[in-house]
């Protein structure tokens, strides 16, 4: 596993969980209760990105792999340009997001019965 994967796959469950918002924004009003489980699934995924986060932390920097495949890859030439947010910024910016809407109770106890 390199640190690579896991900013690649930090950068998927970020855009999910920004997903998940926005469903759960909509759904809410007309749907209390499918809005409530897109909550939930809104906190979940945001508790997965952060393990993912503090993984990537934890895995030691590879640098001459990582900078070897930075330099055939060449970002600085892409057509939108070089990539913008580090792993870090993204997970901060979406820290921000999850504090202003999420209480420290509902990311350590969110959970939903099945109503089915």
């Amino acid at each position: 596993m390199h640190r690579l994967h896991l900013d690649v796959l930090h950068a998927h469950l970020t855009a999910l969980h920004q997903l998940l918002d926005q469903l759960a924004e909509t759904t809410r009003p007309p749907h209390p209760a499918a809005g409530r489980h897109l909550a939930t699934a809104h906190t979940r995924m945001w508790q997965a990105t952060a393990e993912i986060h503090s993984a990537f932390h934890l895995l030691p920097s590879n640098t001459a792999a990582e900078g070897a495949g930075a330099i055939r890859c060449h970002p600085e030439r892409l057509p939108e340009g070089p990539p913008v947010l580090t792993i870090c910024q993204r997970h901060l910016a979406a820290g921000h997001v999850v504090r202003r809407k999420t209480t420290p109770t509902d990311l350590r106890t969110r959970t939903t019965a099945c109503v089915r």
